[in-house]
């Protein structure tokens, strides 16, 4: 399990941001992309579920995603999708669906006045938070 410090761009945060803030009342959901540890793509990607409590990616975006990324010589970074209503903690359901432990797992909480961002990477069901530093675009 990887536990390096990773970077994400300001423009990234807000582009997810918005997506997120988009799609309430429901979870939103996207793959995060970059090289070596900085994050520089969002790609957003439908929930299958449409609920405010879980997500599953939409087949076919997912794997033109997973395409479009290679093409573009990216690294599948991590994955990022919201919680409208709770805490930018892994749920339950979070951690009984997550199969790559060597992704970063990212929680955008919409829950009150200021939106949070957390990271995390998870491996057989045990969560470790991740540092991880927003780069500010010039």
């Amino acid at each position: 399990m990887a536990r390096q410090v990773l970077s994400i761009r300001a423009a990234v945060v807000d582009h997810l941001r918005q997506y997120c803030m988009k799609q309430l009342p429901n979870e939103a959901c996207g793959i995060l992309a970059g090289q070596d540890q900085e994050i520089t793509h969002f790609f957003p990607i439908p929930n299958l579920d449409q609920s405010p409590h879980s997500f599953q990616f939409e087949p076919r975006t997912y794997l033109d995603t997973i395409r479009e990324i290679r093409k573009r010589g990216l690294d599948w970074i991590g994955i990022v999708h919201s919680h409208p209503n709770t805490d930018p903690v892994p749920s339950a359901r979070d951690l009984a669906n997550w199969h790559y432990p060597e992704k970063s797992y990212w929680i955008l909480s919409l829950k009150g006045e200021q939106s949070r961002l957390s990271a995390y990477y998870i491996a057989k069901e045990k969560v470790v938070p991740v540092m991880y530093q927003i780069i500010v675009d010039r």
